[in-house]
């Protein structure tokens, strides 16, 4: 059963601002991570150790086990609306689009736009009459021309890429207009409830990684977490 954004950001709070770290970090929260992943749990627990050593198979297998739990989209309702309000352009790219969710959302309110979703794990189309595309595709290696989507959008997966500077490159490098990343606002822990290895905690850890040109960009929390756009050219 997939989670909901509001739940999981209820829960990082209590877990990560009320607890104090000594607790978060000791062997009492082992139960937890069985309980949350079941036998996966040794493999999810050492993920972040060996993932810099690990093949993109490897990691794939790693992402795949999430999939029956995953829902539609991790987005909250308020970036989720704000994306709705500030994609710009008649050719949209969500990159990272899991399982479509964001991709449909815009396929509804922009039924004319050239809709394009890259995953490691493509998804079906939905059944919408303009047709999206979904392709394969890598953060920080997608398979796409430069400035070749008006926008482009990246929620909830910037968190689990290594490479995260050259991640954004190559996300600037596609847009020909506009740029909007969301991500998690997170503090790390020795036993996390997920597979990211990036965390922001603050809203300057995130712009520090993504190095925005001055007067061209807005960073804000919204409902737990961070909502980056940023205009190019």
């Amino acid at each position: 059963m997939a989670i909901g954004r509001r739940t999981v950001n209820a829960v990082r709070y209590v877990l990560e601002d009320l607890l104090p770290p000594a607790l978060r970090d000791s062997a009492l929260f082992l139960p937890l991570m069985y309980l949350a992943w079941g036998r996966d749990a040794p493999r999810s627990i050492a993920f972040r150790d060996h993932v810099r050593t690990m093949s993109e198979a490897e990691v794939a297998a790693c992402y795949a086990a999430l999939i029956p739990i995953m829902g539609d989209t991790d987005l909250n309702t308020a970036c989720m609306d704000r994306i709705l309000d500030e994609v710009v352009g008649g050719s949209i790219l969500d990159a990272g689009c899991g399982r479509g969710g964001l991709v449909a959302r815009l396929a509804e309110g922009y039924p004319n736009a050239d809709l394009v979703g890259a995953d490691i794990f493509p998804a079906d189309p939905p059944a919408l009459p303009n047709g999206p595309r979904f392709v394969e595709g890598w953060l920080g290696r997608l398979p796409f021309a430069d400035k070749s989507h008006d926008t482009v959008v990246c929620t909830h997966a910037l968190e689990h890429v290594l490479d995260f500077e050259g991640a954004v490159a190559d996300l600037r490098r596609i847009a020909r207009r506009r740029l909007i990343i969301v991500v998690l606002r997170e503090r790390e822990s020795i036993y996390p409830l997920n597979l990211h290895v990036q965390f922001f905690p603050y809203r300057h850890s995130l712009l520090n990684r993504i190095r925005p040109p001055e007067g061209r960009f807005v960073c804000e929390l919204l409902h737990g977490d961070f909502y980056y756009r940023e205009d190019l050219g």
